[in-house]
């Protein structure tokens, strides 16, 4: 009887359409976070400038402000989400294990959410920034209750020969959702014109300056230009460069020459309002809410974890120290270099997203609107490089597939500084940086694909867990310090968002010197990479 029940079970194939609707959840929640680290970090930037007039000390600047903000997400996900995660193991109700979390938590995420730039709005600078942290506050405490029962949905419907295949489903909608919320500001400009909200339309798109002041421009859209010298003084290469960029002001020895002037309604500057963006963002975050209810109504009778009895407490593994673990001490030496290598890595990856949009708006003078489209197509790359850099891993050794990963990274990411630095060519500076954008997201695909197999293989198979919770302890240590080294960087180039891509060169660098001494972690027979496989898809689900 039980071999029948098991033949049963492998005959059994995935229902791609019941974990497509599961993926909904997933979504909506990388919709949020997606539309979060793009216009967070400018709106902050605009409000803390306004405050402090950008007078603080390098070691205390504005950009070590905003990205120090930006960590709480961080910090908030590593205390409450696997508490919540094994508190909705323990659930019970007609909803089942993960749904009341979801159901309750999901619309006042998606509401804080939406008052985050309303926030923004209130003219009083310091009220505006106090009222934005208690917004932000709910926001992610809220996101880090629902967040692990939405990802723990999938094993609860779809059995453990089944959830590889599953995983990848899940991980398409969530980069569905990703997608979304780096075009929804594209969408969310479109929708305000179409209801007649023309002068909003045009506020979304308009030229900025790093305040997010609305700035006048001419029958061209150049920028209106205020000059405090003898324009005949001011050397023409340097106003057409200062023109072009995204500047604020000229300066010249010291002295600021020329300022671009910002519109003015009833005597104050006007503020562009993201309002429209973030409700888009979560209107659609609850429809898909609304989808995976639907679903769960309909499907509940598929939940395997009500059939399964919880652990008890005898049954959990203990955690086992490093110095614990039955390693060589070459073996002990390779754990550690490879998860400080992390760590290093880890820093560099996690800085750049919370400051591309201000990298943007500063140097190119792109609007977030257009330049989360650019980082679209960064993660685009990383996705479509995801199976060739596997396939790397496997033909030439995982380590060498991320230390060529590294190198080119570090090289385009140099050669970006350099051209921006030295270059005074705007066009090729683009054409180099949308090099380094394609090129670089597949860089990083050939280091992420391959980093947790090189870890778990070095602790074996008796030991996936263990070394599970090793790589993400060092990654999400990294997630925490990663963009608050960055905006201590940035302060101490003047706020200068071109060095944060000096932070994140010389930090991968770094990691690629210190991986290379790792001596342990590849596996050459295929039974061997048949179970790291699983277990690398197993640890990816928690």
């Amino acid at each position: 009887m039980k071999n029948e029940k098991a033949a049963s079970a492998q005959a059994e194939k995935l229902n791609y359409k019941r974990t497509f609707l599961i993926g909904f959840g997933f979504m909506g929640c990388m919709l949020m976070w997606s539309v979060y680290n793009s216009y967070v970090p400018v709106i902050f930037r605009a409000k803390l400038t306004e405050l402090t007039g950008g007078n603080l000390p390098a070691f205390l600047s504005v950009a070590l402000l905003v990205n120090a903000i930006m960590t709480i997400d961080n910090i908030f996900g590593v205390i409450f989400q696997p508490f919540f995660g094994k508190k909705s193991d323990h659930t019970h109700s007609k909803l089942g294990k993960r749904m009341p979390y979801i159901i309750i938590c999901l619309p006042l995420c998606a509401l804080f959410f939406s008052f985050i730039p309303v926030a923004a709005t209130v003219k009083a600078a310091g009220l505006s920034i106090a009222l934005m942290m208690s917004v932000i506050i709910f926001f992610n405490f809220t996101m880090s209750v629902w967040r692990s029962p939405v990802v723990s949905l999938m094993p609860d419907f779809t059995p453990s020969h089944l959830q590889s295949d599953a995983n990848a489903v899940i991980n398409i909608m969530g980069g569905i959702g990703q997608m979304i919320g780096f075009v929804v500001g594209t969408i969310a400009t479109a929708i305000v014109g179409l209801l007649g909200f023309t002068q909003l339309k045009e506020a979304l798109s308009a030229k900025t300056n790093t305040l997010g002041q609305l700035l006048e421009v001419d029958a061209q859209g150049v920028p209106v230009i205020r000059y405090l010298a003898d324009k005949a003084s001011i050397d023409p290469t340097r106003l057409e460069n200062f023109i072009e960029s995204g500047r604020d002001t000229l300066t010249v020895d010291g002295q600021v020459v020329a300022e671009k002037v910002a519109k003015l309604t009833n005597g104050e500057p006007t503020y562009v309002n993201y309002t429209p963006i973030f409700l888009v963002a979560a209107i659609i975050s609850v429809l898909c809410l609304l989808v995976l209810v639907i679903f769960y109504k309909r499907n509940k009778q598929y939940d395997l974890s009500a059939k399964v009895e919880l652990e008890s407490a005898e049954e959990k593994p203990k955690k086992i120290k490093i110095r614990d673990l039955p390693l060589t001490k070459a073996e002990r030496r390779s754990l550690l270099v490879m998860l400080a290598a992390l760590f290093l890595i880890n820093n560099a990856t996690e800085a750049i997203v919370p400051n591309f949009t201000n990298f943007a708006l500063d140097t190119l003078d792109v609007k977030p609107i257009y330049s989360t489209l650019m980082m679209a197509i960064f993660a685009v790359s990383l996705a479509a490089f995801g199976i060739p850099a596997g396939a790397m891993g496997r033909k030439l050794g995982r380590k060498k597939t991320i230390i060529i990963g590294l190198s080119v990274i570090v090289i385009m990411f140099a050669i970006y500084l350099g051209v921006s630095q030295f270059v005074n060519n705007r066009t090729f500076t683009w054409i180099v940086l949308w090099i380094a954008l394609v090129v670089g997201g597949a860089a990083v695909g050939c280091i992420n694909i391959n980093t947790l197999p090189l870890v778990l293989a070095i602790g074996g198979r008796e030991y996936v867990g263990t070394f599970t919770g090793y790589y993400y302890t060092a990654t999400f240590s990294a997630a925490i310090t990663g963009p608050i080294l960055c905006g201590l960087v940035v302060g101490l180039f003047n706020d200068d968002y071109n060095f944060m891509f000096l932070f994140c060169a010389i930090m991968f660098a770094l990691g690629l010197a210190v991986i290379t001494q790792v001596k342990h972690g590849e596996l050459s027979k295929d039974e061997d990479d048949a179970w790291l496989k699983e277990a690398v898809e197993e640890a990816e689900k928690d």
